[in-house]
């Protein structure tokens, strides 16, 4: 037997190189390639764990890249194979046991020309895609407003340099739909970009020197392969040697259902009926449902593409084959052309042209061990089955149908999580107490949990710069802008009452604590939930003095900014208290009634204005004494009428000026005495006529002098007599004619009595005039004047001039 293998591993950058032995390759699109192996290299060094050689331990191979390499099995061309490549799995060492080591046999140092005594160690190795690398962490980011493909890039961009392959996306042809939040929440990198692949039907696999992420409109290689069930193979030929179908009992599927935020009162829902080649199990179907809760209120619920891809994925499963054969160079997405020709149970109904979706290969080259055995032993070499040998199993799936991967489970999240809001510009002490929202009421979130990993990622690309305390730098140490992963789209806000028709609306500010949750365990559905007060945002009550208050408060806007609204309510014992504070104004709306009932006192005090204005009735009612002190001016303006009633006294206290204007008549009515003092002047003004009607009697009192002027006739009537006394003179005086008038009698009573008439002096009487002074009179009648002086009587009359009782002189 020949000492080379066809199967050898090779560490890359170190003078390893293991001669393997078994190998089981396990590759296909839906998971990453896995290669177990057993073999061995050899060495001068008996005892490799006490060798002085530290780069013999198996640590030191882990996480080591390595290439596996696949030559032709077949010796001597014993299987016509049109191609001989080698084919080469390239991966990282994630696992090695080491097993053992075992001498050459003597015989073989016999025969050998090295003549020097060799020692194999074995080992176990497991050999996996440098994709692998991606599932050693666990990781929580955000990303926002943009779709999967560009998160599966910008996830592996995190690794450049790592995976020493090529990425290509260039087999993608379909477009994917931005979504507001796609998060990774605590999976590993690897779990990450497969859900997001799979669940959008991409799918990805590799070769030595290049990753592809393909969609199903990605071509194929094609090859054409030959089926041949005889066992002997006597032609010597690659083909497909067997062919096997599997079917198995498929439940129905259908998605959670939950509410739709902008119309909660309809259910969308899709179904479809999933056909089988068969009538077993027929009624198998997918439901849609999407009453679902949208963290976005612009996205519309997408129900089409998952139910489509789930279609899809249950089709390749029922229409797939698996084959077996004996060529090693397949590789997986080729498309193959299976030739029944020379098949004696060749089926005109079996497809003939299939896509490999999946390849299990079993390779063995025992032979190599066969200058191990010691001859001491006397074993014959035949009974020891020592061969080499290359078998593959193939899943297969027909060229018409679409390749789809299973779904993936999104990993469930915690109940709740801690963030803090942010602003526009993510600064948060420059914008602290400012509010950031959109048109619908909800705010941004800095999640802790996420903010961390940034941190690390930042670290990662930075390796050489110091921790930035910003948790949000827009570039790193080359001056490169990278993404940021630990704030939120803007997320819905949790209210203990939320409708059109009722409802509890508050957003939070700028800097504050917040408690974040999801809904139905969703990580692409997270909404604020809470708040928690901390340090640095306390609560407005004075803790721990005012530990007894309840309150609902809200600070005045703005980062430096110390006003607040609040309602408190103290708990004291028998101090009780309602508090109502506005930082500025206060407005009230009642849409009908208003009852307020206080049963002790009520004191208000306004600073400024106090404007109050009732459209209907006012009624006070006050049941003891009323008391309005005004320090300036008091206006009442009444429209209509005023009554004020007065049950006992009315005092009216007017410190300067008193002054009522009536625009038409006033009255008042004073049922018992009315006293009116004036400290100085009265000044009375009637635009008409002013009557007094005084129905007993009237008098008064001038301590000085009193005028009255009359612009036209005065005329002073009494029932009675009518007297006007004056312990000084009383001068009548006028401008033309003077006239005293009486019905019956006119008397003068004077101790003197002058009468001057500047031309005329005249007195009239229709009967009779009469002068008298003492004794002496002089009185005329229409007839006769007589005048009596002295005893002496002279009478004139018609008859002449008759002097009685005394003598007619003429001196």
């Amino acid at each position: 037997m020949a000492l080379n293998s066809f199967i050898t591993l090779d560490i890359l950058n170190s003078s390893f190189s293991f001669k393997i032995t078994k190998a089981i390759i396990k590759e296909s699109l839906e998971e990453l390639f896995s290669i177990e192996c057993e073999g061995f290299f050899e060495s001068l060094d008996e005892d490799f764990l006490l060798s002085q050689d530290f780069n013999l331990h198996p640590k030191t191979f882990m996480d080591q890249e390595a290439i596996l390499s696949i030559h032709s099995p077949y010796e001597n061309n014993s299987l016509h194979l049109d191609n001989n490549e080698v084919k080469h799995y390239k991966g990282i060492i994630t696992y090695m046991h080491y097993l053992g080591s075992n001498q050459e046999s003597a015989n073989h140092l016999v025969s050998s020309h090295l003549k020097s005594l060799q020692t194999k160690h074995f080992f176990s190795f497991k050999l996996e895609s440098v994709l692998k690398r991606l599932s050693l962490n666990k990781a929580s980011r955000i990303y926002t407003h943009t779709n999967a493909l560009e998160v599966i890039k910008k996830t592996l961009d995190f690794y450049q340099g790592l995976l020493s392959k090529e990425i290509n996306f260039s087999h993608l042809h379909l477009t994917y739909p931005n979504k507001e939040l796609i998060s990774q929440y605590n999976e590993s990198d690897l779990a990450f970009i497969t859900r997001l692949a799979h669940n959008y039907g991409i799918f990805f696999y590799e070769d030595a020197q290049t990753i592809y992420f393909c969609d199903h409109y990605a071509k194929a290689h094609l090859k054409h392969l030959k089926y041949n069930a005889n066992i002997n193979n006597t032609l010597h030929e690659p083909c497909i040697t067997q062919m096997d179908k599997e079917q198995s009992l498929r439940a129905n599927s259908f998605t959670h259902s939950s509410f739709n935020a902008k119309n909660p009162s309809h259910l969308y829902s899709l179904q479809t009926h999933l056909p089988y080649t068969q009538e077993l199990n027929s009624q198998a179907s997918y439901n849609e449902h999407c009453y679902e809760s949208e963290v976005s209120f612009t996205q519309e619920p997408d129900l089409k593409t998952r139910l489509t891809l789930k279609e899809r994925r249950n089709l390749s499963l029922n229409e797939s084959f698996n084959a077996k054969s004996n060529i090693y160079h397949l590789s997986l997405n080729d498309s193959v052309k299976i030739e029944y020709a020379n098949s004696l149970n060749s089926s005109k109904d079996l497809e003939q042209d299939f896509r490999i979706v999946a390849n299990t290969q079993i390779l063995i080259d025992d032979a190599l061990l066969a200058h191990s055995i010691n001859p001491k032993d006397h074993l014959e070499l035949k009974d020891l089955k020592l061969s080499k040998s290359y078998s593959n199993t193939l899943t297969l799936l027909p060229s018409h149908c679409i390749f789809t991967p299973s779904f993936k489970v999104k990993p469930k999240a915690f109940n709740s999580t801690q963030g803090i809001v942010i602003g526009e510009s993510k600064e948060i002490e420059s914008e602290r107490n400012t509010i950031y929202t959109d048109a619908y009421g909800r705010v941004k979130v800095r999640m802790n949990l996420y903010a961390n990993q940034e941190e690390f990622d930042h670290h990662l690309l930075n390796p050489h710069t110091k921790n930035n305390p910003n948790t949000n730098p827009s570039k790193d140490a080359l001056n490169h802008t990278y993404q940021s992963y630990h704030h939120t789209p803007f997320l819905r806000v949790l209210s203990p009452i939320a409708s059109n028709h009722s409802g509890f609306f508050h957003i939070p500010r700028v800097g504050d604590e917040v408690i974040v949750s999801f809904l139905d365990g969703d990580i692409d559905q997270p909404y604020v939930s809470g708040s928690l007060y901390n340090n640095t945002n306390p609560s407005l009550i004075n803790l721990p003095f005012n530990d007894h208050q309840t309150s609902l408060s809200s600070k005045t806007i703005g980062t430096n900014e110390e006003g607040f609204n609040a309602l408190t309510m103290s708990n004291i014992k028998d101090k009780e208290q309602i508090y109502l504070k506005a930082q500025k104004d206060y407005d009230e709306l009642v849409q009908h009634n208003f009852f307020q009932r206080i049963l002790n006192d009520k004191d208000s005090i306004v600073d400024g204005i106090y404007n109050e204005r009732i459209k209907k009735i006012h009624t006070q009612t006050i049941d003891l004494a009323k008391n309005v002190n005004v320090g300036g001016e008091y206006l009442t303006n009444v429209a209509l009428s005023k009554d004020t009633i007065v049950g006992l006294s009315h005092t009216l206290n007017v410190g300067v000026d008193h002054k009522v204007r009536v625009a038409k008549n006033a009255r008042e009515f004073v049922g018992e005495n009315k006293e009116v003092e004036i400290s100085n002047n009265l000044h009375t003004i009637i635009h008409k006529d002013a009557m007094q009607n005084v129905k007993g009697n009237k008098k008064e009192v001038v301590g000085g002098h009193y005028n009255i002027n009359v612009s036209n006739k005065m005329q002073v009537l009494s029932e009675k007599e009518m007297d006007y006394k004056s312990k000084d003179n009383i001068l009548f005086t006028s401008n033309e004619s003077i006239g005293f008038e009486g019905d019956k009698n006119i008397s003068f009573v004077s101790n003197n009595i002058t009468s001057y008439a500047k031309t005329t002096h005249q007195m009239k009487a229709d009967n009779e005039a009469m002068i008298q002074v003492g004794e002496t009179t002089i009185t005329a009648n229409q007839n006769s004047v007589i005048i009596k002086a002295g005893g002496v009587e002279v009478v004139i009359d018609a008859k002449g001039l008759v002097v009685r009782g005394g003598d007619v002189k003429a001196e």
